[in-house]
């Protein structure tokens, strides 16, 4: 049982910050798009 709690909360906890760097990635995506126009 500890194995396998062990292995699902790797599991979610890389899933986690996966998630959480693709929505960084998005937002300075975002950034960089708004800022673009303003600049020029």
């Amino acid at each position: 049982m500890v194995d396998r709690l062990d292995r699902i909360v790797c599991w979610s906890t890389e899933v986690s910050i996966n998630t959480l760097e693709k929505i960084r990635f998005a937002e300075v995506e975002r950034e960089r798009r708004n800022k673009r126009p303003m600049l020029r």
